[in-house]
């Protein structure tokens, strides 16, 4: 399709001059983990966006990725049928480029290549979910390049509750879902669970054979406060996964039906702790987190090679309250990465290794509230690693807010670094592949300006960002050697470059109708080899998104969905001896409807219709997407 993405955005062109995150000022006072210091979200000298649980029962979203490709800056590329693989890439940046946290435990996972898999994600359970852009490893190390998304499940409140839900629809679709939960005066517990069965739909673009996916989700959580200035907290996750997915026939380069199957286990651990001391001049926190990961690919019934990871992590900060407008932190943070890799060995070598990481990061983390108006954020941090070189990350920023205007100007510059992955240090066959101990992290310096505006009351939010990143030492971890004819890694020369910008608007246009808004563009490039710049792959430059929330009445809601997403390029790799082709991806509009029909206190009905347009398209070339899709389900509070 030829949509004019100015059109679709034209309220938020004409008004996005004065903006910045209409989510994050309609809440200000939520704290975020944009420092190791919490701060509120007008405090914080970056771009950030929140999604709350009420955003989540509106929107109606299950994927977690389809609800993430919704918001500014950020553009998922999902390979085919639901659960299929999706990348995420925010502002421009690489897949395993956007630091993940769940309950404050590292979703990253080393067997994946230090990506999240975002199809195997739902939103049950989730409470929070707080993206912040921009290089943040000063704060919180490697992985956080481009930025945060940070989620926050949810916790036991009041007197025991149960929820329930239930849900089917397009493509042999079910889900259902529970939970029990609850407060005493000193603890509280909350666990939940969520199962889903898809058929699928076929990914390729010719067949018949669907791919299906299933998914269980196990969440819980305990608190214990034994005093006003102590607490302790537990929280775990797991997913038991399964998805079908199709191979790539080598005789036409095009995905093909297929009997491919990967079955992934993943459970996240935390126990943290914190205390105050000396009437809160002194917070002393500490976190123990625990990553145990295995995905195990089947083709044709058979074992075809599997990749696992278990991860430590030992986390201390003391936050020192230097006045009522001051405080410094000092963290020390510690991991200890295992990976193993198994498989059959052939003739290109032999799969099965096992590998171990330990870094440590050293951090000094200041905010300073001058006055009303002026909040000044700075932070440093280095990280010893036993595998590669050490590196040091910072940034500073400072953000202003007109007195009496309801306006916030900010700005920061960063600087931020990924790590080399198990693949890029040892590869995927040890026999064919070099190890490189010489690898350098990759390194960005970001600058980022921004504005936003309140007014009417806090009916109307508006705002902008604009930012321009630079990416040196990317690595490429295919590089053919020639003097020994296997294959290494190495950090290239030259520098990619990822500009933009970023508006949103967030309107209460009367007390039942809420719109939100949002428009970014993004100019991203990679060397190309010869001196010169080519752009880079499934980064589309343009991308927007409405969202219309109506409520007639306190039984009634209705809602509008739609995403206009550019169009972008990608990779076609013909048959040998054919070299690679650069091809187009299309634009495309998703749109959804949905309604909620509340019977009482307790129980209420929903459906939705996804795809309306029943729109055909590609975001990674050859992988055909779902049609249109009705569903329908209920939820129960007691």
């Amino acid at each position: 399709m030829n949509t004019n993405p100015l059109l679709f955005t034209l309220p938020v062109i004409f008004s996005g001059l004065l903006s910045g995150t209409a989510l994050a000022d309609k809440i200000e006072t939520i704290e975020v983990t944009g420092a190791r210091t919490p701060l509120s979200v007008v405090d914080i000298a970056s771009s950030v966006t929140i999604i709350t649980a009420e955003d989540l029962e509106n929107r109606q979203t299950f994927s977690l990725p389809d609800l993430l490709n919704t918001l500014p800056g950020i553009a998922v590329a999902r390979a085919g049928s639901v659960g299929g693989q999706a990348q995420l890439r925010l502002r421009g940046g690489e897949a395993n480029q956007t630091l993940v946290l769940i309950d404050g435990i590292q979703m990253n996972d080393p067997a994946a290549g230090d990506e999240v898999q975002f199809e195997l994600l739902s939103t049950t359970e989730i409470e929070r979910i707080e993206i912040i852009r921009g290089p943040l490893s000063s704060v919180w190390g490697s992985d956080a390049v481009s930025g945060v998304i940070n989620i926050i499940t949810k916790k036991g409140e009041g007197d025991l509750s149960i929820r329930a839900n239930g849900e089917a629809g397009a493509f042999g679709t079910y889900r259902f879902g529970g939970s029990v939960g609850g407060a005493g005066k000193q603890t509280n517990f909350r666990l939940g669970a969520s199962y889903s069965d898809s058929e699928g739909t076929n990914a390729s673009r010719t067949g018949g054979e669907k791919d299906g996916f299933r998914a269980l989700t196990v969440n819980a959580s305990a608190g214990w406060q034994p005093s006003d200035s102590s607490s302790l907290s537990f929280s775990l996750r797991h997913n038991d996964t399964r998805n079908e997915f199709d191979g790539v026939d080598f005789l036409t380069g095009f995905p093909t039906d297929s009997d491919r199957v990967t079955n992934a286990k993943k459970t996240y651990a935390g126990v943290s702790g914190q205390v105050e001391l000396f009437e809160g001049l002194i917070m002393q926190s500490a976190r123990v987190t625990y990553l145990d990961t295995e995905i195990a690919n089947l083709s044709d019934g058979l074992a075809s090679g599997s990749t696992a990871s278990e991860r430590w992590g030992f986390y201390a900060d003391t936050r020192v309250r230097l006045s009522d407008q001051h405080s410094v932190t000092f963290a020390i943070d510690h991991e200890d990465t295992d990976f193993t890799q198994t498989g059959p060995a052939s003739p290109f070598g032999d799969p099965n290794q096992q590998q171990s990481i330990s870094n440590t990061g050293y951090v000094a983390d200041y905010v300073g509230i001058l006055n009303d108006s002026v909040t000044v954020t700075g932070s440093v941090r280095y990280d010893d690693n036993d595998r590669f070189e050490n590196d040091t990350n910072w940034r500073g920023g400072i953000v202003y807010k007109l007195p009496g205007s309801g306006t916030r100007f900010y700005g920061n510059v960063a600087r931020g670094q990924k790590a080399p992955t198990f693949g890029d240090q040892f590869g995927f066959f040890a026999d064919l592949f070099l190890g490189n101990p010489d690898l350098l992290p990759e390194s960005s310096v970001e600058y980022e300006i921004g504005v936003s505006h309140v007014a009417l009351d806090g009916r109307l939010s508006l705002g902008a960002s604009f930012f321009t990143a630079r990416l040196e030492n990317e690595i490429n971890g295919f590089a053919f050697d020639p003097v020994t004819f296997l294959f290494t890694a190495e950090n290239r020369d030259g520098k990619s470059t990822r500009d933009g910008f970023e508006l949103t608007a967030d309107i209460a246009v009367t007390d039942q109708l809420d719109v939100t808004l949002n428009y970014a563009y993004l100019d991203a490039k990679e060397p190309d080899g010869s001196g010169g710049l080519s752009r880079e792959l499934r980064r589309p430059k343009n991308n927007a998104s409405m969202f219309v929330d109506y409520r007639p009445s306190g039984r009634v809601g209705l809602t509008l969905d739609a995403n206009y997403v550019g169009s972008s390029v990608d990779t076609f790799f013909p048959p040998f001896p054919e070299p690679s082709q650069a091809v187009t991806l299309g634009d495309y509009l998703l749109v959804n409807i949905g309604g909620t029909y509340r019977i009482n206190d307790s129980i209420s009905l929903y459906g939705r219709v996804e795809n309306l347009l029943d729109e055909g398209y590609e975001n990674l070339f050859g992988f055909a997407t779902p049609g249109i899709g009705a569903y329908g389900g209920f939820r129960a509070n007691f």
